[in-house]
């Protein structure tokens, strides 16, 4: 890299999300929950200098890439550094993600301390195919999901010129984030105040988990499977009701919460972008999670509502979280503040990336640790078919009933993709027993 492209040292204010992540990392230092594991599938024969010489582009390129964080007088400050080359590993071929995992989670090659933020690995196809996975660790303080698609992108192009002999791309800038005015932030905290005001947490065991030993203990999962065609479906009911697929789906989990443990008034935390038109192709955590109050899961219409209660989240967003938790948290208590159930939805496109001599793609992320009390991410695929993954610690509430949340959410969608578009009664299956509501509405109907 010569002189006139270097990039330079800045430093910047920290957003809330980067605040929290840091944080959580010095609860729990290591641990796999704040860690996230993306994968890049490559067609073609890998060149290994070339791949590792074009991730070290891409690092130096990206701002959050080469960063260091620490407090400096009680605040926490994101300040550029020269970047690291990302070391690239090698697996045994055919390695799946689960056995990478194992092997790359507690790395101590992965240390945002000193701006070390990538590691790569990557695991040939067995058999001599001409395919590889390449692995990516990052630290959830510098990487959302769809960072992930605009890595492998970068990835692409980057690689592309390394083979070709052509120079690399400017290192990106990034805008530090605006906080909002003391008159907005004060607006901001009464609207949360007023639409969080009196809601209980979700029923769990006992006084429930702490954050720490969320993020510390062992993980159980459950797949969800969709039969061919469920997003079409669900898009369809969310068109009937003027509403995004997205606001179908969200209540179908909320309901299935509902139908086995019989939460009438809820959270359930939901990730959201808070990328602007200038940061549309840098990598970052460039998220908040709103909490979306459910109330009357069960009743007509709910996703209609819920919606609507998300849309008034939406404009309200720019509260930073720790602000927000701040303004509306008003009993003391171990668990999650606000929410104990997340709902994380990727619908993003993931092309086929020319990088030369190979073409690269990315795959959904999965989580490697328990972000929450229960979790219930749902990917929408190529052709809307959909796929859905339901996480939770081990010895939790939730943990031993994922295999009945995971059928509630199947009949549930069902439901709500049906013809009508909203709940109907439903039939006992033996697998699971919907708990009767007694909210007005439903008595009214």
């Amino acid at each position: 890299m010569d002189s006139a492209s270097a990039p330079r040292a800045e430093r910047h204010a920290t957003s809330a999300t980067e605040r929290q992540f840091w944080f959580a990392e010095r609860i729990a230092p290591g641990s796999p929950a704040w860690r996230v594991l993306s994968t890049v599938r490559i067609d073609g024969v890998p060149d290994r200098p070339a791949l590792a010489a074009a991730a070290a582009r891409v690092v130096a390129r990206h701002p959050a890439l080469r960063s260091v964080f620490a407090p400096v007088a009680g605040e926490l400050w994101r300040t550029t550094v020269p970047p690291v080359a990302p070391p690239l590993l090698e697996l045994p071929p055919g390695t799946g993600f689960d056995a990478a995992a194992r092997q790359l989670a507690r790395t101590e090659l992965l240390d945002p301390a000193t701006g070390r933020h990538v590691v790569l690995a990557l695991a040939e196809d067995r058999g001599g195919a001409p395919g590889a996975t390449l692995y990516v660790l990052t630290h959830h303080l510098v990487y959302d999901g769809l960072s992930h698609e605009v890595f492998t992108a970068d990835l692409a192009l980057a690689h592309a010129r390394v083979v070709a002999g052509e120079g690399e791309a400017a290192p990106l800038t990034r805008p530090a984030p605006r906080p909002p005015d003391a008159a907005r932030r004060a607006e901001l905290a009464s609207y949360w105040r007023t639409a969080l005001d009196g809601m209980p947490d979700l029923p769990g065991d006992g006084d429930g988990p702490t954050q720490r030993q969320l993020a510390c203990a062992e993980l159980r999962c459950r797949a969800v499977p969709f039969p061919d065609g469920a997003g079409a479906t669900a898009r369809e009911a969310a068109r009937r009701s003027a509403c995004p697929p997205f606001a179908v789906l969200l209540t179908a989990y909320a309901q299935a919460l509902y139908d086995l443990c019989g939460a009438e008034d809820f959270c359930v935390g939901v990730p959201v972008s808070t990328r602007t038109p200038d940061l549309a192709d840098a990598i970052g955590c460039l998220l908040t999670t709103l909490p979306v109050r459910i109330q009357r899961p069960a009743g007509p219409r709910a996703h209609e509502r819920g919606w609507q209660t998300l849309a008034g989240g939406l404009l309200h967003m720019d509260l930073p979280q720790d602000d927000l938790i701040r303004a509306v948290r008003t009993r003391p208590g171990r668990r999650m503040p606000l929410y104990q159930a997340l709902f994380a939805y990727e619908s993003w496109q993931r092309p086929v990336h020319d990088a030369g001599p190979v073409r690269m793609r990315s795959e959904p992320v999965v989580p490697l640790g328990a972000q929450a009390e229960v979790l219930f991410q749902l990917n929408e695929l190529p052709g809307h078919r959909l796929a859905g993954m339901l996480q939770a610690p081990a010895g939790g509430f939730w943990a031993g009933r994922l295999a009945k949340l995971a059928e509630a959410v199947q009949h549930r969608l069902a439901l709500l993709s049906g013809e009508e578009g909203r709940p109907a009664a439903p039939e006992s299956s033996g697998l699971f027993q919907p708990v009767p509501t007694t909210s007005t509405e439903e008595n009214a109907r």
